[in-house]
């Protein structure tokens, strides 16, 4: 009897102990969790203020004041004003470039990617709208109207404006390309303050911003910012904190494999100068360097640098070793591209260079692609 009661005894100390051992195990689990979730919830906030909208509303501003500019440029053409509104192009430019790890949500959903950045220029269609009648009376609301999007955008505007990387005489313009180029910078101011208002909330545009909109008979009815933020609840459309932290990292590996793969790989490949992009302006290069900034900015949660809630200092906790790789990575690849040699165009047979700098890319992909790893 002794016996079994003892039996019993240690069987019931032993199940206890199995059972206050799985639940430490399961609050330990939850809390690991729990405090995941905050991180990640503090990643996605600073990724959606300080690196998207932040880039965004940047690209607007300088958006406004390029079509400012044209207008001035088409009412006085001087070398000086065409010199002034080439340096705004690349200002505009630049942030539209540093936004490319972020194409999805409005800039896919409302296809103002290809509205605003389609290459290559339809060069005899522009032709022909050159020599319309009209072409002197044309606005924005025509433009946009009118014209497909391989006809407006950013390089119809650096069209009328560079020739061989440099900004043309004002004398060399004519006043049908003046006409044209207000009209379309006009309609990329519009498409700047869409993408900023989409992901903001129209709500907090500026007034001046609102005013545009509201003038172009247009309407901003999301707040993909928002929707992000709130993911893993009611409303949106990412299921959990960590669909976001995903969304993050692919857009991050879709424009690192594009840099490599796409924009400079298909014109070295062919070597055919009408496949690299930017090429009137000889911007190119600038506009590589600033795609793999866009990674960088959205790797370290803001255009202005390094931020405490960042998938950087994440990983750095997590994997410190792949932290540093993936930021050795990101300055390499920004090396190697400046390395082909400028301008891109004409360097299209410098396969070395460009093979280096496309290894760059992937092996930067590669580095983002093992983030999956520690995101639980």
């Amino acid at each position: 009897m002794k016996k079994t009661f003892f039996k019993n005894s240690v069987l019931i100390c032993t199940s206890l102990i199995m059972l206050i051992t799985i639940f430490c195990s399961c609050e330990k689990k939850q809390t690991e969790e729990t405090d995941n979730d905050m991180y990640y919830k503090g990643i996605i906030d600073s990724y959606v203020d300080n690196t998207v909208i932040a880039t965004y509303r940047n690209m607007a501003d300088n958006a406004i004041e390029l079509s400012v500019l044209c207008k001035e440029l088409k009412a006085n053409p001087t070398d000086a004003k065409v010199a002034e509104t080439c340096n705004k192009w690349k200002d505009a430019r630049s942030f539209w470039e540093k936004s490319e790890a972020f194409l999805y949500g409005p800039a896919e959903y409302n296809s103002l990617d290809p509205h605003i950045d389609s290459w290559p220029l339809d060069k005899n269609q522009l032709d022909q709208v050159l020599s319309q009648a009209d072409i002197l009376t044309i606005d924005g609301a025509y433009a946009r109207s009118n014209f497909g999007s391989s006809l407006i955008g950013f390089h119809s505007i650096e069209y009328v404006l560079f020739r061989d990387g440099a900004a043309r005489q004002a004398t060399d313009i004519s006043q049908a390309e003046l006409a044209y180029l207000c009209a379309i910078a006009e309609v990329l101011a519009e498409d700047c303050i869409l993408l900023e208002g989409n992901w903001c909330g129209f709500n907090n545009l500026s007034a001046s911003k609102k005013e545009i909109i509201a003038n172009a008979d247009l309407s901003i009815s999301s707040n993909f910012g928002e929707e992000m933020k709130n993911a893993g609840n009611p409303g949106s459309r990412y299921r959990s904190l960590q669909q976001a932290i995903f969304e993050i990292l692919e857009g991050c590996k879709d424009i690192a494999d594009e840099v490599g793969n796409s924009k400079i790989a298909d014109p070295v490949s062919s070597q055919n100068v009408l496949e690299v992009e930017s090429w009137y302006s000889w911007n190119s290069l600038s506009d590589f360097v600033n795609n793999i900034n866009s990674i960088e900015n959205s790797y370290l949660g803001g255009i202005n640098g390094f931020q405490a809630n960042s998938l950087s200092n994440f990983v750095a906790q997590k994997n410190q070793a792949l932290d540093e790789e993936i930021k050795n990575n990101i300055n390499i690849a920004k090396t190697k591209i400046l390395a082909i040699g400028q301008p891109f165009r004409n360097n299209l047979n410098n396969v070395t260079g460009a093979q280096e700098a496309m290894t760059a890319c992937d092996n930067l992909f590669n580095s983002i692609e093992k983030v999956y790893t520690v995101i639980e």
